[in-house]
């Protein structure tokens, strides 16, 4: 095995026990005298030490040695876990993943270790987890159980049997034979597929348990006091998925945590509890997983986040006066909008909330915000399961095929020209009681019109923002699973960066129905 092997498998394994070490000294802090969380986190630290001291890297077994030695005088009664003790542990802890994540990174080590020796001390020299969050790198390797690969290595056997099959029943012209092993083979695909989509699923509370140390840490710098509730439900998401919404949801509870929450006496003045709550749970909603933020804080100050927008030229001092409840608080998806006093070094509502909300629609997700005064907000990301194979709605635009995916997708529908009408200058048409802007795709994409003025027009009205809009096609043909291939960078534009290719051969391009509205 190549040395690249053996550094890839040492960053996967310690990276898994770093993950371990954080999450018992969390549970740790709550119950001190816990022999099992003693045990666990020493293991956990001489299990590093071995492989860092294999691999030759020498500051990382120092650093693992002197947090072994700590937890072995704990268990021995020779040393107490205090508050101030587990921070520097903590700091260490911190230290240890990037030493490992970066092989070439090189750290005086002095600062940390007389930390660790006297934690009540300040010790300068020692880098902040906010200075070094940046650092964090994205694991390229993926556990698999072996009933999987099992499976995955049985069905690509089958298939390679059906595959000789047919072409022995082609060249014996069977035709109804023909018929019966492409049926098979066709099973055999189908279930091929299911099995390797499978492989890239990841557990969410695999993320979710990362976030335990991020509320504690800012809720501990802030001076609040905040109880986080996780209930990720036993689902699994694909691993590109997962990778890319951790930064957006970090960012999300640090906000509820700084922003969100009031502070203990300010709460008890309000007839709350002291200790502030934020749930983070997550659902399946047919082809897509939905995961809520929400906390009990007092809630987005609508007047404050209007005022901002006039100040900042978004809108005018008498759109905001008309302006209703729910579209006022949609204002914070707007780039550089922040509605706090001062800027802090953890977040600011407002700040950066127009990348989550981009970095979550790069993934063909959704996010909708509400938010009540006094009573707190609530952020919702609607997110698909899979990237690589979506469903899609083939559609015709200019006597050309597109896809749009179907979880955009609200409804389809045909209607008379008489139906639409103006509304300040934009073509509208009314659905359920809905007004709901058209926009006609042949021009958007400047492609040449075939429809005639008089002829029924068809609909497919989609949502996104929680706003519905209508996008007048030539006609739709069929429902179907899309398998996802990416453009390259001189293919894609600002409106396409994904296609398909269809069952005749020829290749559609997938819409995002968000760069089209936008």
């Amino acid at each position: 095995m190549s040395e690249s092997n053996y550094r890839e498998m040492y960053v996967s394994e310690a990276l898994e026990h770093v993950e371990m070490m954080n999450q018992t000294l969390l549970k740790l802090e709550e119950k001190p005298s816990d022999r099992g969380f003693l045990d666990e986190i020493f293991r956990s630290a001489h299990t590093i030490k071995g492989m860092a001291s294999t691999m030759g890297y020498d500051e990382t077994r120092e650093l693992c040695k002197n947090i072994e030695n700590i937890f072995d005088n704990i268990r021995n009664g020779a040393d107490k876990l205090t508050h101030h003790l587990t921070s520097a542990i903590f700091t260490s802890v911190d230290l240890l993943q990037r030493l490992i994540s970066d092989e070439k990174l090189k750290v005086d080590l002095t600062p940390y270790l007389k930390k660790l020796e006297n934690p009540e001390e300040d010790v300068e020299g020692i880098e902040s987890r906010e200075d070094t969050a940046s650092t964090a790198s994205v694991s390229t390797t993926i556990r698999v159980k072996m009933t999987d690969l099992d499976s995955l290595v049985n069905l690509v056997g089958e298939l390679l049997i059906s595959k000789m099959r047919l072409e022995q029943t082609i060249q014996n012209e069977s035709l109804d034979e023909v018929k019966t092993v492409l049926q098979e083979v066709s099973r055999l695909i189908t279930d091929l597929q299911y099995q390797s989509m499978n492989i890239r699923l990841v557990p969410l509370d695999q993320v979710f348990s990362r976030f335990s140390r991020t509320v504690r840490d800012t809720s501990q710098k802030l001076a609040k006091k905040v109880n986080l509730e996780m209930n990720a439900s036993g689902i699994e998401l694909d691993r590109s998925v997962l990778d890319s919404i951790t930064d957006p949801l970090l960012h999300i509870l640090r906000n509820c945590v700084d922003h969100g929450l009031e502070f203990p006496d300010e709460r008890i003045k309000n007839g709350k509890s002291e200790t502030g709550t934020i749930k983070l749970t997550a659902a399946r909603k047919g082809e897509n997983i939905v995961i809520s933020i929400a906390d009990d804080g007092h809630g987005i100050n609508e007047e404050r986040v209007k005022a901002k927008a006039v100040e900042n030229g978004l809108i005018t001092a008498d759109e905001a006066e008309k302006m209703s409840h729910d579209d006022a608080i949609q204002l914070i998806r707007s780039a550089g909008l922040s509605t706090a006093k001062e800027v802090t070094d953890v977040s600011g509502r407002g700040v950066g909330m127009d990348v989550v909300i981009s970095q979550v629609e790069a993934q063909g997700g959704i996010v909708k915000i509400t938010s009540q005064k006094g009573q707190g907000t609530t952020i919702v990301l609607s997110l698909p399961l899979s990237l690589s194979i979506i469903r899609g709605l083939l559609i015709v635009v200019a006597g050309q095929r597109f896809v749009l995916p179907v979880s955009s997708i609200v409804s389809t529908l045909q209607i008379s020209p008489k139906d639409v009408f103006s509304l300040h200058g934009t073509d509208v048409i009314k659905v359920q009681g809905k007004i709901v802007p058209l926009i006609k795709l042949d021009i958007l994409l400047e492609m040449d019109v075939i429809k005639q003025d008089d002829e029924d027009l068809t609909i497919v009205v989609v949502e996104q923002e929680g706003k519905q809009r209508g996008f007048v096609i030539d006609s739709f043909e069929r429902n179907q699973d899309i398998v996802i291939k990416k453009l390259d960078k001189s293919d894609s534009s600002d409106l396409f960066s994904n296609a398909t290719i269809l069952p005749d051969g020829k290749v559609a391009l997938v819409m995002d129905p968000s760069l089209l509205i936008n």
